[in-house]
């Protein structure tokens, strides 16, 4: 999976952007959860399987 396509799963889960600063870093948040998740924003590359999995586990998702 790439950053982008973790990013589109984030917002299909309910997640908006809700800070972007210089670097190479977003972060989302879920209202509904109250969930904080912070995403690098490499597009092109994949995510490795050990982060992708704490990413989705931070955020709530199976």
């Amino acid at each position: 999976m790439t950053w982008a396509e973790l990013i589109r799963l984030l917002k299909r889960h309910g997640f908006e952007e809700f800070r972007s600063g210089k670097g190479s870093h977003r972060q989302f948040w879920n209202p509904v959860t109250r969930r904080v998740v912070t995403v690098a924003v490499h597009t092109k590359k994949d995510v490795g399987p050990g982060l992708l999995h704490r990413i989705l586990k931070d955020a709530g998702i199976k």
